[in-house]
């Protein structure tokens, strides 16, 4: 396998996750946030929020084992 071949799938396999854990609504946001604590835990609240370069975000707030975990999960544009 050539140099370039190895860096083009290395690439692919770090820019995937990002573009795969934006979310087109709330809901797929707690599907997210719930894959992501692996599975399991029961959903607080969901509330939207502005970031730094003015995009959409969803704050999932998850229960699981006794700790509260915040999420945030960046809106599909």
């Amino acid at each position: 396998m050539s140099l370039v071949t190895c860096l083009v799938l290395t690439l692919a396999l770090y820019s995937a996750p990002a573009t795969a854990a934006d979310a087109s609504n709330r809901q797929h946001a707690i599907e997210i946030a719930l894959q992501q604590n692996g599975g399991e835990g029961k959903v607080l609240g969901v509330s939207t929020m502005s970031d730094q370069n003015g995009g959409t975000v969803f704050a999932v707030k998850v229960l699981s084992n006794g700790r509260v975990r915040v999420f945030r999960i960046k809106k599909a544009q």
